[in-house]
């Protein structure tokens, strides 16, 4: 009877501790949701069939070695050595040095991750090659898109419930141009998500409680957007109009601290292109204004191979998000919003200017160029998912519109998906005006049928030059894991 009681005297310990360990779990996984979420979207970001680079991201993607390895701007160690003639356009020759044609302000803000993977690489003693330099780009491109994510989420935590906010980061993650597009390469486009989401961010902590400190910051990160891509400068106006507004006494900070981050970006773009935005002012011959621009809009918008709804069905629901835009509390942030509304018409309106509007496709999937204010989008999105699944009470008409709203989004995650695993592998993935507007060769159903019988692997990388986390080799018998 005695050893009988000890057991169970000893028991009791074990048994107590359990309950307080998984709280103690739990209260460690609310604590740091924003860090799970970051490595669960990290690790799908990761995952691709085929790794491939656009000529456009060339630069962005051999930079940070150039200033590592040479502690220079400029690519004369790099071309002609593994810079093919495909790609030449986007390094031309100026005063007797190869420099990049596109901004560079990506490349200088993902050096510090080339630099831990370089110092991995001397540790290991591991070469740089290629194949190397094509994953590092596409992981740093998977942490600026992971980033923008987690921030939708910590955005969406301040302005609906928990739940929601977690549902609008995953739809913006997976149901957007954010997976296919930002994810995949070194776009301008991944930064520029990033870049305004942290700025409504700072808006809405701004609110919560006011600091100089948030408007330097958010001055700090005006400069950087300013620079990184001026077509995109237009989506500033919402942010500019709340420090004039509400922030007046504290404008002076705001522009000395973007001139701080922008004014080397001018010094650069000036000294070597001579113009104030760089290789990017031979751009400006490409805008005409016709009546043709008219069609150009709606195309951006709902074209078959080109358009923004069409990749991304889910972000209807952002117009009726907008609508609702009163149901946010903070009369300051419903109002930043709301201006954010114009701002993006306009920005599209820029775009359907362009005369190469339909380049938006050329080696990305989907609608590119409008892939910086998708953010907003998402967080319009956000708001119609509260008014739905939170605010509105059950009867027949709101689970029907709940089935659409699902609908949506395992639609538009569908198609992201097949650009992430099954475009790469197209063969013919140019563009043309032709087939803008070509339903019978939609582009999705092309690379699907296409992609899914020729996916040889999966591969789940995790941060080079260290092993993949998983590969999958496919062949006809099946799937094996080396």
């Amino acid at each position: 009877m005695k050893d009988k009681k000890k057991a169970r005297r000893k028991s009791v310990p074990v048994t107590d501790s359990a309950p307080e360990f998984l709280n103690h779990v739990r209260n460690l996984a609310i604590r740091f949701d924003f860090l799970i979420l970051f490595i669960l979207i990290y690790i799908v970001y990761n995952t691709v069939s085929l790794m491939t680079m656009s000529g456009d991201t060339n630069p962005a993607a051999f930079l940070p070695l150039s200033l590592i390895l040479h502690q220079t701007l400029n690519f004369d160690a790099f071309v002609g050595a593994g810079l093919g003639p495909n790609v030449a356009y986007a390094f031309p020759l100026v005063n007797g040095h190869y420099v990049s044609l596109f901004p560079i302000v990506t490349p200088i803000l993902i050096t510090p991750v080339y630099f831990v993977s370089y110092l991995l690489y001397t540790v290991f003693q591991i070469p740089f090659d290629i194949t190397g330099i094509m994953i590092l780009a596409k992981t740093s491109a998977t942490i600026i898109a992971t980033l923008s994510c987690v921030f939708v989420y910590l955005a969406g935590k301040e302005l609906f419930s928990k739940k929601i906010a977690l549902a609008t980061a995953l739809v913006y993650a997976f149901a957007t141009s954010t997976w296919s597009v930002s994810s995949q390469a070194l776009w301008q486009h991944g930064t520029v998500e990033l870049l305004l989401i942290l700025l409504i961010f700072l808006v809405i902590k701004n609110e919560r409680q006011r600091s100089r400190n948030t408007v330097i910051f958010m001055g700090l990160l005006t400069g950087l957007f300013l620079f990184n891509r001026p077509p995109d400068a237009v989506l500033l106006l919402p942010i500019i109009g709340y420090i004039v507004w509400y922030e007046r006494q504290n404008l002076p900070l705001y522009a000395i601290s973007a001139a701080i981050t922008g004014l080397p970006f001018l010094v650069y773009n000036l000294s070597i292109f001579g113009t104030v935005f760089g290789g990017y002012s031979q751009n400006l011959g490409f805008f005409s204004f016709s009546l043709d621009s008219i069609g150009n809009f709606a195309g951006l918008l709902v074209a078959p191979n080109v358009g923004l709804l069409v990749f991304s069905p889910v972000l209807l629901l952002s117009v009726f998000g907008y609508l609702k835009l009163h149901t946010i509390s903070s009369v300051q942030i419903r109002q930043v919003l709301v201006v954010f509304g114009p701002a993006i018409v306009l920005e599209i309106l820029v775009y359907s200017f362009f005369g190469l509007w339909e380049s938006s496709v050329a080696f990305s999937y989907g609608q590119r160029f409008l892939t910086g204010f998708v953010p907003v989008l998402a967080i319009f999105v956000g708001i119609a998912l509260q008014e739905f699944f939170i605010a509105e009470p059950e009867t027949f008409r709101t689970r029907v519109i709940r089935a659409v709203i699902v609908l949506l989004i395992v639609s538009s995650v569908i198609i992201q998906a097949i650009g992430v695993f099954c475009y790469p592998l197209l063969p013919d993935r140019s563009t043309s005006s032709e087939r803008t507007w070509d339903w019978e060769h939609n582009i999705v159903i092309e690379s699907y049928q296409y992609g899914i019988s020729h996916i040889d692997s999966i591969t789940t990388y995790s941060f080079p030059p260290l092993p993949p986390l998983l590969h999958l080799q496919f062949d006809k018998t099946g799937a094996t894991s080396p």
